[in-house]
């Protein structure tokens, strides 16, 4: 591996490391302003979608990050870290598959479901 690549990856994993912590009090706020928004219809709104939207992307883009700095550096975060990564990946697909048939609980189903993705996050994080 040269000085370049060596320089990438340990930039990568740096960053991949930090952005952990990103997705999971993302994820975890998130939650939380959801659970908020079903008892009160006042914190309900753009800001909230947006909000979890942008929550929700960040599972990507650590998932993005990881597998580039798993072959960039050869580093094998092993088979669960991966499993945790793109479980957050399809659990993301499930909440939105769901969110019309719940449509009369859809803040409580992005509810649960972010403080799922911030779990899987926690867990993890402890695996690496």
């Amino acid at each position: 591996m040269s000085l370049g690549s060596s320089l990438l990856a340990v930039s990568l994993a740096g960053f991949h490391d930090w952005f952990s912590w990103v997705v999971m009090l993302a994820n975890a706020a998130a939650g939380g302003w959801a659970l908020g928004a079903h008892f009160r219809t006042g914190l309900r709104g753009r800001p909230l979608w947006a909000f979890l939207i942008a929550a929700q992307a960040t599972v990507f883009v650590q998932v993005i990050l990881g597998v580039v700095y798993e072959n960039r550096s050869g580093v094998d975060p092993g088979d669960l870290h991966r499993l945790y990564g793109f479980a957050a990946i399809a659990a993301v697909a499930i909440i939105y598959a769901y969110r019309i048939q719940l449509a009369n609980r859809r803040e409580l189903l992005y509810a649960g479901g972010s403080f799922f993705l911030a779990g899987l996050s926690i867990r993890a994080m402890i695996l690496s």
